[in-house]
């Protein structure tokens, strides 16, 4: 509000005046800012289709690959024994395993030693197999167990430990890796007595007999030999494998050997469960953009508030290019040309009393699947990647169509949120203009208003002078 114009000459309230016409003027920008909110409804229903349709691509996409239908799955009848897995290169079928031995590594001990027993200074040298050999380093006041720490500070091949009996201790080696070539190669050199091959002093872990202090001892004993597993799988015998995760015998197939058994069966399969979950999310996730559909584009009847899209092209469009996907065919297929003949069908709400009455849902029929999974896997594969000659499958259709509408540069639903912001930002100029106007109107009407008062004011002071003067004249009454 401007100078306060008052009226206290002309006893108008011509504060209330300027007010009054100000209001009519800026009567528009409410209708405007309402405008605004609207648009911006808008936009938001825009975003919110947005993450719908984008779930709904994330779960197309899953099924869109070959890979998702050549999972395979393995069935162990003796998991207690062995289990296993299975890649998607894996051949389908029945498999026997008899597993006659597991892989192990070597172990050794060295003792019995007395509590306070100090082996002696001079260096130690592990080496397993073919490895790298630990070169470790014995101070001459060193217990087992600082004999031990200092080999395990290695962190090489083998790992050291301290076992007590109640009576002695034993100082103990045992190779990380399985395998009948994993056998460690103990030796001495730089014994502090000046003999590498004797049985006293640190030479008498790998020499045998011997005495340490009043205590018999004896060099490192192998007290469990390296071994390779060996199998027989499909009546092929003498398989040997230095671990017990064998992933080379049967292609794409791992087996996880856990102890000996007779010969069982286990079989490789194409993976269902895997196939039927990608088709549940998907369903689900397109049901969600068509309860997304439903309740904003409802029509609630004549007077009251619609649906927040009711109506919308953008929305009608984006609702109808789904349905038709849905529903249309995929070419060149001997198996499947319908979602349907997969076991997905349309279906709508029919009880009347349900608030959703009327409401289309897709529908999986998990036998119907099944049946195709079994019958006509590559058929199944084909219908959702791709066809022959450059023909889309249906995953691959219902991808390219949601990224036409989400697109965040060049989809229809940026498109439409970009023009909305558009004329928000048109609409927020108008207001501007005029709010601007009317404050320049009620600038000259409070200023013409102004005048007024002074110009009255004026004609008031000389009223009052000329009354006064008439008075002032004889003959003229003075009540």
């Amino acid at each position: 509000m401007g100078v306060s114009v008052g009226g206290i000459v002309s006893g108008i309230d011509l504060d209330g005046i300027v007010d009054q016409i100000t209001e009519v003027e800026k009567r528009p920008v409410k209708g405007l800012e309402a405008k605004k909110e609207d648009f911006k409804v808008l936009i938001s229903a825009y975003a919110n289709l947005s993450k719908e349709l984008s779930g709904l691509s994330n779960a197309a996409r899953s099924l869109r690959y070959p890979s998702a239908f050549t999972a395979r799955t393995a069935t162990s009848p003796d998991p207690e024994h062995y289990t296993v897995s299975a890649g998607s290169f894996a051949r389908a079928g029945s498999y026997s395993l008899e597993i006659h031995q597991l892989a192990a590594g070597q172990k050794m001990a060295a003792g019995p030693f007395t509590e306070d027993a100090h082996p002696g200074g001079g260096t130690l040298t592990l080496q397993v197999g073919d490895g790298d050999p630990m070169e470790i380093t014995s101070g001459a006041n060193f217990t087992l167990h600082d004999l031990a720490n200092a080999i395990n500070a290695e962190k090489g091949d083998v790992t050291a430990g301290v076992i007590f009996d109640g009576t002695h201790q034993f100082l103990t080696l045992a190779t990380n890796e399985t395998g009948a070539a994993s056998t460690i190669e103990v030796s001495v050199s730089n014994d502090e007595d000046g003999d590498d091959s004797d049985n006293e002093g640190l030479s008498a872990l790998v020499a045998p007999g011997g005495e340490e202090g009043e205590e018999s001892t004896t060099a490192f004993s192998v007290t469990q030999e390296a071994r390779d597993a060996i199998i027989t799988v499909d009546g092929v015998a003498g398989i040997h494998r230095p671990t017990n995760t064998i992933t080379d015998v049967v292609k794409d197939v791992t087996l996880n050997l856990s102890g000996t058994a007779p010969a069982t069966t286990f079989s490789v399969a194409l993976d269902q469960g895997a196939i039927s979950e990608k088709l549940d999310t998907f369903v689900e996730k397109y049901n969600n953009v068509l309860t997304f559909f439903f309740n904003s584009q409802k029509y609630n009847g004549e007077g009251e508030e619609q649906g927040t899209l009711f109506g919308d092209q953008t929305a009608n469009r984006i609702n109808g290019s789904l349905t038709r996907a849905t529903a249309g065919t995929v070419a060149g297929n001997d198996s499947f040309r319908y979602l349907s003949d997969i076991g997905v069908t349309m279906r709508r709400v029919t009880d009347k009393e349900d608030p959703e009455y009327g409401k289309p849902y897709l529908e999986l029929n998990q036998e119907a699947l099944s049946r195709a999974v079994s019958e006509s896997p590559d058929d199944l594969k084909r219908f959702f990647t791709s066809i022959d000659e450059g023909e889309e499958g249906f995953a691959v259709r219902m991808c390219g169509l949601i990224e036409g509408f989400n697109d965040p540069t060049g989809g229809i639903l940026a498109s439409g949120s970009k023009g909305l912001k558009s004329k928000i930002g048109s609409i927020d100029k108008q207001i501007t203009r005029i709010d601007d106007k009317a404050e320049r109107s009620e600038e000259r009407l409070r200023k013409k208003f102004n005048s007024l008062e002074s110009l009255l004011a004026q004609y008031k002071v000389t009223s009052d002078h000329l009354a006064s003067q008439l008075k002032a004249l004889p003959g003229v009454s003075k009540q």
